[in-house]
């Protein structure tokens, strides 16, 4: 039963060391495809790393460059107003413009007046001209008699004293009318728009600046994509080397087939012949079980014939076998499961290599087509990495090909730095002016064309409007007019009274009502001329501190600001740096599956292959010792005994014919008593 299970597992071991070589070819071709695709995906990986990302910085240079009017000017801007509270001060004008509009409606309410008191004021300077100058006939008429009564009338101070016109030849009032809310709303509406011109003027004054970054950025976009292309060309180079090596190998392994099937065809033939040694033997034994002994002793005796034969040939073949299996053992597999280590195939093919000349490495022959293109990495240290799956960045040392660490670095890139420093210089915002020279000047106007001397008008219209009392005059008349004994002067005199009388009721009453309401008028604008003053004082003065504060804090505000934008910028280089850095270093192109298909050929060679022919020799072995220590012998031992127990068994029967018969049917019988024609029948033998 042991023979038949070592048996077994010489044609299972046989079967299995074929079927590696069979699969080879398919395993071979899978793992050139499988290292093909991971070149592709490593270059592809390290590419999408590096480039694709200085793309989305390029772009986001270039939107936050053509936003700067939003990003950098209106933080400016902001900035400025809400430190020097500029925007408060323009809106604390709103008071101004409300009370302006108020004056100027107050202004030109007292100048229409005096315009109205004026014209009635002309017409009554006339009419009283002609009554004094009748009065004046009338005294020149009166009788002798009669001419001292006429005598008193004095008409001298008979004449409008008031002058109406005074305020209305006013300049000041005049222009404070003028100067109205439309003015000083539409000054402080340009004040409010060129304020709000800062960011479009920033954006003006950084255009050639900024401009220049985005070429920088452009120019080390265009360098990033040039230096990544060597990825590109060396998983080129490699998938050709690839594609020759799998061409070479699928050669050699045609060859490999042919003595692999010698192999197969000759280890089958021997275990075909062993099995049916063991069935000799096997029936043999059958043979001696039974009656049969003469068989089985010539079966033993073929047996152990065969036995012979072919143990020498059994023996030939393990030693070959372990040969080729030991030498594969000792300087290939234990070369490629040196776990550990690998010291050994390292020096194999590490620089200096035995197997290669000009003292090269294998990685200098991969990569002697490339210009430029060297990797001085150790073979131990590539399988030691891999196994672990470690970026094919650092297991390779692409760095010194493609160094990410150095490309990357923008605070290397001198052209992009002076051009951000000069952004941080181009900003200037001394032109910027919260109050403009005509805006200045016109509120200056105001305050000054404000400070009219109102007192001095309010003290003229506090005298009488007529030099006489105009009623007491018409009084004087009437007496004198009772008095003179001339009839017709008397009745002059009471027609001059009467008229004059009308007079005062029809022009000067009228006068004298205006005269109160423009003094009340100019009181109530004196009164609110005081606080108006004020009030644009308080905002001119809030205004020069406003202007001062941007003139001496303005440009340090601005390079705040403008270091916080260059922040921005610096932001996205730095994010791409890290993220490039960390994908290169940690994520991207992992070489595990590399150390995977050098595992599958180790396994294929060594697993399958060689530990096939250790099991094929290893049974070979134990079933060639049982047959030298068990089977031989116990073959010589069995054909002795069969052989001696048919000599005894002849014996007996040549004992037995010398002796009496007992029976009729056992009575012998001689050559003298045979009675049948023809000669006697040979003894019998009864062994078989």
């Amino acid at each position: 039963m042991w023979t038949s299970f070592l048996i077994s597992g010489m044609v299972l071991s046989n079967e299995q060391s074929h079927m590696a070589v069979a699969e080879s070819r398919n395993i071979i071709s899978c793992a050139c495809a499988d290292i093909a695709s991971w070149l592709s995906i490593a270059a592809m990986e390290l590419h999408h790393s590096l480039v694709p990302p200085v793309d989305m910085v390029y772009y986001a240079y270039k939107e936050d460059l053509r936003d700067a009017e939003t990003l950098l000017g209106q933080p400016i801007q902001q900035a400025i107003a809400s430190e020097s509270g500029i925007d408060l001060v323009l809106d604390s004008l709103a008071d101004i413009i409300t009370e302006s509009e108020d004056l100027s409606m107050k202004v030109s309410s007292l100048r229409d007046m005096c315009h109205k008191a004026g014209l009635l004021a002309i017409a009554a300077t006339d009419k009283i001209k002609d009554l004094a100058q009748q009065l004046d006939n009338l005294k020149k008429n009166c009788i002798e008699k009669d001419a001292p009564l006429c005598d008193t009338l004095n008409t001298n101070s008979l004449h409008i004293m008031m002058k109406f016109d005074s305020i209305l030849q006013e300049h000041q009032l005049l222009e404070l009318k003028d100067l109205g809310v439309i003015n000083l709303t539409q000054a402080i509406s340009e004040a409010r728009k060129e304020f709000r011109t800062l960011p479009s003027a920033i954006n003006m004054q950084t255009e050639i600046v900024r401009a220049d970054i985005l070429q920088d950025i452009e120019n080390r976009r265009q360098t990033v994509h040039n230096s990544a292309r060597v990825l590109s060309d060396i998983v080129r180079h490699l998938t050709a080397e690839l594609h020759s090596l799998a061409r070479q190998f699928d050669v050699g392994l045609g060859r490999v087939h042919k003595y692999e099937l010698w192999r197969w065809i000759i280890l089958l033939v021997c275990n075909i012949c062993l099995g049916f040694v063991m069935m000799l033997v096997l029936f043999a034994m059958f043979c001696g079980c039974g009656n049969a002994k003469i068989h089985a002793k010539r079966t033993l005796q073929v047996s152990s014939f065969c036995i012979c034969i072919f143990s020498i040939i059994l023996w030939s073949l393990i030693s070959v076998i372990f040969l080729i299996a030991g030498h594969a053992e000792v300087y290939a597999c234990q070369i490629l499961w040196d776990s550990q280590q690998y010291n050994t195939l390292s020096k194999l093919l590490d620089r200096p290599s035995p197997f290669l000349t000009n003292n090269e490495g294998v990685f200098d022959v991969l990569f002697e087509d490339l210009n430029n293109v060297t990797i001085e990495v150790s073979v131990k240290d590539v399988l030691r990495e891999c196994e672990r799956n470690e970026p094919a960045y650092t297991v390779f040392q692409l760095d010194k090909i493609l160094d990410v660490n150095k490309e990357t670095s923008y605070f290397e890139w001198d052209e992009l730095q002076d051009d951000l420093k000069r952004l941080l210089t181009s900003i200037d915002v001394g032109f910027l002016k919260t109050i403009s020279d005509n805006f200045n000047k016109f509120l200056n106007r105001i305050l000054l064309v404000s400070d009219v001397n109102l007192t001095k008008y309010r003290m003229e219209f506090n005298g009488p409007v007529v030099g006489k009392d105009l009623p007491s005059f018409v009084d004087q008349l009437e007496n004198v007019a009772a008095q003179v004994s001339d009839l017709n002067t008397a009745g002059r005199l009471e027609t001059l009274a009467t008229r004059i009388q009308r007079l005062h009721l029809s022009n000067i009453k009228p006068l004298e009502q205006m005269r109160t309401e423009l003094v009340f008028k100019l009181t109530e604008l004196e009164l609110q001329m005081m606080p108006f003053r004020r009030k644009l004082n308080i905002s001119l003065s809030h205004i020069h501190t406003a202007q001062f504060y941007i003139d001496n804090q303005g440009d340090v505000i601005a390079q705040k600001k403008v270091s916080i934008f260059i922040s921005r910028l610096i932001s996205h280089t730095s994010g791409w740096r890290t993220h490039a850095l960390t994908a290169v270093n940690e994520e991207a192109a992992r070489c595990g599956p590399l150390f995977a298909v050098f595992a599958a050929l180790r396994t294929l060679l060594c697993t399958k292959y060689v530990s096939a022919l250790h099991g094929w020799w290893f049974c070979g072995f134990l079933l060639g010792f049982i047959w030298c220590t068990v089977f031989t012998p116990l073959c010589v031992k069995l054909w002795r005994a069969y052989n001696k127990n048919l000599r005894t068994l002849e014996t007996l029967t040549l004992d037995s014919l010398g002796q009496e018969p007992g029976t009729p049917a056992t009575a012998p019988c001689d050559d003298n008593n045979w009675s049948t024609p023809g000669p006697p029948p040979p003894p019998r033998n009864d062994s078989w």
